[in-house]
C-alpha cells in the first residue's frame, strides 16, 4: 500500500482502501491528527476492552499467591497478544461502616508457564459491546487460583481514610495509564485495595487495549 501526502488537504471521507492520502502541513511534514477521538481507531478495530465490577466490597490484597484482587487479568503464554493497559477507573458508591485508610495498587508476576484459574469473567469489546474476543482471561472480586505470589508496580488511586460513618457522596477516580503498564503472554496483573473497607460498594474498570506481541 503506497502512502501519498498532500500538503494543506485534509480528506474529504473515510480512506478504508487503496492508497490513502496522507495530510500534511506547508512544508510537507505528516500531521498528528486529532481527527477522530484518541482510542476510535483503536476501538473500531475491536482491539479495545474492558473488565468490570459492580457493587464490590473489596478484599484486602497486597501481592499474595492466589489472592483476591478487585480485578485481576491472565495473559495466556500463547495468547500472541500484549495487553496494553489505557485506564484504571474507580467510583465509590459508599466508602463504609468503618474508619480504614486504603489505597489501589497494580501488581504483576510472570507465571512461568503456570496457568491461572479463578472464577473467570469475560471481558467485554468496548466497540461491539460483546463479551467475546478478547484473549485475556479475567478475573472480579474473586480468588484468583495459582496466581503466584506479585510484586508491586505501581500505586494506582487512593480514597484515603475513611470514617465511620458510611459517606456517599464520593466520586469516580480515573488512573490514565496511556500503556504505561503491559501484561504480556504468560503473565499476571492484578489491581487491589491495600486494606478491605468494612460493608463498602465500589464499582471497578480495567481498560486495555490487545495489540500483536
Amino acid at each position: 500500500m503506497l502512502i501519498q501526502g498532500v500538503a494543506g488537504n485534509l480528506p474529504n471521507s473515510r480512506q478504508s482502501a487503496g492508497n490513502p492520502t496522507a495530510p500534511a502541513g506547508t512544508f510537507g511534514e505528516l500531521f498528528v491528527s486529532e481527527l477522530n477521538p484518541v482510542y476510535y481507531s483503536l476501538l473500531k478495530a475491536n482491539k479495545v476492552f474492558s473488565l468490570s465490577v459492580a457493587g464490590a466490597n473489596p478484599s484486602a490484597f497486597v501481592g499474595a499467591a492466589a489472592g483476591t484482587p478487585l480485578l485481576g487479568l491472565y495473559n495466556p503464554a500463547t495468547s500472541g497478544v500484549d495487553l496494553v493497559l489505557l485506564q484504571a477507573r474507580l467510583a465509590i458508591r459508599t466508602t463504609g461502616t468503618a474508619a480504614v485508610a486504603t489505597d489501589f495498587n497494580f501488581w504483576g508476576v510472570n507465571q512461568g508457564g503456570v496457568a491461572v484459574t479463578g472464577t473467570q469473567t469475560q471481558a467485554r469489546n468496548m466497540y461491539s459491546q460483546a463479551n467475546t474476543g478478547s484473549a485475556a482471561y479475567g478475573m472480579a472480586n474473586t480468588a484468583n487460583t495459582a496466581a503466584l505470589a506479585s510484586a508491586l508496580i505501581a500505586p494506582s488511586v487512593s480514597i484515603g481514610l475513611t470514617a465511620a460513618t458510611a459517606v456517599t457522596n464520593v466520586g469516580v477516580f480515573a488512573d490514565d495509564l496511556k500503556g504505561l503498564i503491559v501484561v504480556s503472554p504468560g503473565s499476571y496483573l492484578a489491581w487491589g485495595a491495600s486494606v478491605a473497607p468494612t460493608a463498602a460498594s465500589v464499582d471497578g474498570a480495567l481498560l486495555w487495549a490487545e495489540i500483536p506481541a
